[in-house]
């Protein structure tokens, strides 16, 4: 037997470590499919011509009719209606009309995306480029089998966007975020922009994060694997009994969906400050509740800013039982610990974590952002008042933990496990 080692065999390291994953890493994606009017060739080639002799030729009379009245909207519309007679006679009347609902789409509403947009599954739309379109549907991510028809169609859709919805296109607005409340049936729309300007890819980006105008049912949630009836009995059970609720996870892991349910348990005799940056949370039962959001106001080189500290501070004045901040960030986490729990009102909140345990290290390290607080202070405060940690993933509750004390020798939080999925 040979005992020359190969070159192979000479470059290769001793690791000292464990393998962790079960297989090979997955490099490839999966695709959502997509099916709208643009899908059929014969209606879209109609649909190019109205939009190039009614959009392309005219980009004044559509900026005007973007921002302007219920008037410029019919009169653009009409002019769609008489081109299509002229030019499409042949077409039957429902082609007529799903043509000019293309075309509707397309110049004051979300176009390609519309199909994403509308469906009850996706939760967020992201898109990187004209033909490059990702979305998260039930927790999953995948790339969308849709692309608007060129670069320039999508910049002109693009741009549209930011006239309806009053978001700048100079290098100053590179980064903006709106919400949508109106344009679309079933749910709001947080909207992000990116200006080209700010992206490496000199593209312009955007992404879309749905909320259902009619909150999700314990049974729909239920149904998709967020939680079981056992849960819903816990949360209801310490919601009654005063807890605070801090629910951590990855973006779109379903944190906002369930803590909006939980509002809707507070009990009605409970006064409820809701403070948050979109309005992503709602209450159309709770008859005790008062929702603010983050603004800015610019008036001339000076720009006023209203954030979620000045709403809480302010909140304090107002005999509040619970306050609620939408996902916590910096410095706003100090007045979970100083002044909403110490004064004997409760919290709710989300914010991003790897782990049920280490959320309330997040949350004090955000306070920390505008304080001098050790760590071990901080996480002594949170045990005030009853206190439970969510942590979720893919739409789904992984770990629920409840803080039971302060341990004075090691200077860190004691938790009882009150759930944690199979295989976490």
């Amino acid at each position: 037997m040979s005992h020359i080692k190969s070159r192979e065999e000479e470059q290769m390291s001793t690791l000292m470590y464990e393998p962790k994953s079960e297989g090979m890493l997955k490099l490839e994606s999966d695709f959502y499919p997509v099916f709208s009017l643009f899908s059929d060739e014969l209606l879209n080639a109609k649909f190019m011509q109205l939009k190039a002799n009614i959009c392309d030729l005219n980009p004044a009379v559509i900026t005007k009719c973007i921002t302007g009245t219920e008037q410029d909207f019919i009169m653009l519309m009409d002019r769609a209606k008489d081109f299509i007679k002229e030019r499409f006679g042949e077409m039957t009347d429902d082609d007529k009309r799903n043509l000019l609902e293309m075309f509707r789409q397309c110049v004051f509403g979300y176009y390609i995306l519309t199909p994403l947009v509308e469906a009850k599954e996706v939760s967020d739309i992201k898109v990187l480029d004209y033909d490059h379109i990702v979305i998260k549907a039930n927790g999953k991510r995948y790339v969308a089998k849709c692309a608007f028809f060129d670069q320039a169609d999508y910049n002109d859709w693009f741009l549209r966007i930011l006239r309806i919805h009053g978001l700048g296109k100079s290098d100053e607005y590179a980064l903006s975020h709106c919400t949508d409340r109106k344009g679309v049936k079933d749910f709001y729309l947080r909207i992000d922009v990116q200006l080209s300007c700010i992206t490496s890819t000199e593209k312009n980006n955007i992404h879309i994060r749905k909320m259902p105008k009619k909150k999700l049912s314990w049974d729909y949630l239920m149904e998709n694997g967020m939680l079981d009836r056992d849960m819903i009995a816990y949360l209801k059970d310490r919601i009654a009994a005063g807890y605070g609720f801090l629910i951590s996870g990855r973006g779109g892991s379903g944190k906002s969906t369930l803590l909006n349910n939980m509002i809707d348990c507070i009990p009605f005799g409970e006064s409820v400050l809701v403070s948050q940056e979109s309005d992503e949370l709602y209450s159309n039962v709770h008859p005790q509740i008062q929702f603010e959001h983050t603004m800015a106001v610019q008036k001339k080189e000076t720009v006023t800013e209203y954030t979620l500290e000045d709403e809480l501070r302010l909140g304090l004045l107002q005999d509040i039982d619970n306050f609620i901040i939408g996902e916590i960030k910096g410095g706003e986490a100090l007045y979970v610990f100083t002044t909403a729990m110490s004064t004997g009102a409760r919290f709710f909140g989300t914010i991003h974590a790897n782990d049920a345990a280490s959320s309330v290290v997040r949350l004090a390290q955000c306070a920390r952002y505008i304080s001098d607080y050790p760590m071990e202070t901080l996480c002594e405060m949170l045990t005030c008042i009853p206190f439970v940690l969510i942590h979720m993933s893919h739409f789904s509750i992984d770990e629920i933990l409840e803080v039971k004390g302060f341990d004075q020798k090691i200077k860190r939080l004691l938790f009882h496990e009150v759930y944690r999925k199979e295989g976490q």
